[in-house]
């Protein structure tokens, strides 16, 4: 806004926005003595016009026109203090403590409505006072009312940007704007002091009853000025980053974010920072506001990482990107993941505490000399596998029990089912796959044998799904290969197949796997079933992982979206790829989870490897 404006005092501006200036809503709902109303409340909201003016409380958002901010002010003022009515304060306190406190809980209430936005003055709307020599003086709060400043008749307003919420940072640079014995009063209490502050600094954990009272009254206000429809006042007014936070604060605490664990989306370091998986958290972001109907808000998790970045929540790397490359490594597993970086006091309530991961969070140069050490391990584990294989055909005297282990371990690592798909998922390019032949010189398998070599809690369910993925499986009516859909098709009959129990888990002729890192799909062998199951050539399966690979539902190991795991008896391995899936993309709601294939791990152990 260039053109220039007139400096007024409180009177006329009052006048100008058709306010009266004995405040007389504000008076009622008070309830003081009229006396110290008029030193308490009335004087303190006729200096802020002053300071103010004809300030919007936005550039394009809330409150926007003239002399917005002080609407603003006055409104929240006015609308938290009668909500702050229906509380007995202090919570918990006695009679007594409710008769003494009842004024002071009451004036702490208004001084956090006037000064919680008042700093924006300071940060991202600048009064610019024009002199009559014609120069300009950039002004703030600080130096006092416009009215105050020698030869300044007008003033025009600009926007600058400023860190998100930096106002909040500014507010108690105003606390003067309050009487002397005003803020010697509420200082003499520091459970209310300490509430206030909070909340004009922004801490949303410790701001307490006068928070909630305050942050009711502004977002009341708000959606009231851009007219939003009462059942979509509450969400609507809420900033993208403040609804953000919110979601992933509440999943740490209630664990639908799973910290420090194989397959979980979160790991804590040394040094208090907490690694989100970026794209596991931006997709259940996605999911979770779409549900909700805002699906206005961004779609493209690369535009949710500019989000957290920019508002100071996501911690960049040197180079200033949001997205750090790190590796995970425990004594039983190693996984190389894109993470979002954060403080994780700014994710949980003080309360709440998290241990940091016990073994190795590594990126940079630790990271690459971590890589080394894994392949070193992986080329050892590869060699060792090898000279395993040809043993199960050697001589020497075997126990029926290693008989049947032997011939369990060999039928799991050359079924088709389980076949893999390239010797490493290093080797792999995405979702391009290599396909090869079973192993022939496997013995030839029979119903009998089958079900003798499968785990005890799956045997009576194999023996009812022989040679199929399933008995009874619901298929999708009508589906072509070029639906738009397709990929959402197949995750929704996967997720039913599996929770119905209708697509077998955890033996040899399964294509899902239960692992202790999530939910192992067989790739492309899957994909082909649910083709073939839906008279769609399987040729298809390559296009159809691609839009899967859309929907961002699988957990990525490092680059690429396929992991390789280990099939294992007292004395055979084998490798097998596919996709990984967090637990909860299925499994819901506390539904159970089956219990881990016990046959199938990310590593070998050392034992496992020397035999």
């Amino acid at each position: 806004m260039s053109s220039q404006i007139p400096i007024l005092s409180a009177q006329n501006l009052f006048k100008q926005l058709k306010i009266d200036p004995e405040l007389p809503e504000l008076r009622t709902v008070a309830g003081l003595d009229a006396r110290v109303f008029d030193v308490l409340m009335k004087d303190v909201i006729h200096r802020f016009a002053e300071l103010v003016q004809l300030a919007p409380a936005s550039e394009n958002h809330h409150h926007s026109g003239p002399g917005g901010l002080l609407v603003h002010t006055l409104d929240v003022a006015t609308m938290a203090i009668k909500k702050r009515r229906g509380y007995k304060l202090p919570l918990g306190g006695s009679l007594e403590d409710f008769g003494q406190q009842l004024h002071l809980w009451t004036y702490a209430v208004f001084a956090g409505c006037v000064l919680h936005d008042i700093g924006k003055l300071s940060a991202s709307i600048r009064l610019v006072a024009q002199l009559k020599n014609g120069q300009e003086r950039p002004w703030t709060p600080a130096n006092g009312p416009l009215t105050q400043i020698p030869d300044a008749k007008t003033y025009r307003i600009e926007f600058r940007k400023t860190p998100y919420r930096y106002h909040e940072r500014l507010a108690l640079t105003h606390w003067d704007l309050l009487p002397k014995y005003a803020r010697e009063w509420i200082i003499e209490a520091p459970n209310i002091m300490q509430e206030l502050t909070a909340w004009l600094w922004g801490d949303k954990y410790e701001c307490g009853t006068i928070g909630e009272i305050i942050e009711y009254a502004d977002r009341e206000s708000t959606a009231r000025n851009l007219q939003i429809p009462a059942e979509h006042r509450f969400s609507n007014s809420i900033p993208v980053i403040d609804r953000y936070l919110k979601l992933i604060r509440l999943w740490i605490e209630d664990g639908s974010i799973r910290i420090n664990v194989s397959g979980g989306m979160g790991w804590v370091d040394n040094d208090g920072h907490v690694y989100l998986v970026c794209r596991s958290l931006a997709g259940k972001l996605i999911e979770e506001c779409n549900s909700q109907g805002l699906k206005s808000l961004p779609q493209d998790p690369v535009r949710i990482y500019d989000i957290l970045q920019e508002h100071g929540y996501a911690i960049p790397t040197e180079d200033g990107k949001a997205i750090w490359t790190i590796g995970i490594k425990s004594p039983t597993f190693f996984h190389q993941l894109t993470c979002l970086k954060f403080q994780l006091r700014k994710l949980l309530p003080p309360s709440r505490k998290i241990e940091s991961f016990s073994g190795v969070i590594a990126f940079g140069e630790a990271l690459k000399q971590l890589e080394c050490e894994i392949k070193q391990d992986a080329d050892a584990q590869q060699d060792t596998a090898k000279s395993i294989a040809p043993a199960a055909h050697g001589g020497g005297t075997e126990t029926e029990s290693t008989r049947q282990e032997t011939a369990a371990a060999q039928e799991a690592c050359t079924d088709n089912s389980l076949q893999p798909e390239s010797d490493s998922a290093g080797d792999l390019q995405d979702d391009e796959y290599t396909q090869t032949e079973a192993d022939t010189t496997s013995q030839q398998e029979t119903p009998a044998t089958r079900t003798a070599e499968i785990p005890q809690e799956t045997a009576e369910e194999t023996e009812s799904n022989q040679g199929s993925i399933a008995s009874n499986i619901a298929l999708v009516k009508n589906l072509t290969a070029d639906a738009p859909d397709l990929a959402q098709k197949f995750f929704s009959w996967l997720q039913k197949g599996l929770l119905e129990k209708t697509i077998v888990v955890n033996n040899p002729v399964a294509e899902v796997h239960i692992v202790e890192e999530g939910v192992f799909l067989l790739a492309p062998a899957i994909f082909k079933s649910f083709l073939r199951l839906h008279d769609i050539e399987e040729e298809k399966h390559k296009n159809l992982s691609k839009r899967f690979r859309s929907l961002r539902k699988n957990i990525r190991n490092g680059d690429v979206n396929i992991h390789s795991y280990w099939v294992t008896s007292s004395n055979r391995a084998s490798k097998i790829n596919g996709w990984l899936l967090p637990f909860n993309a299925i499994y819901e709601n506390d539904f159970p989870i089956p219990k881990p294939n016990k046959y199938i791990k990310k590593t070998l152990g050392d034992n496992e490897m020397n035999q």
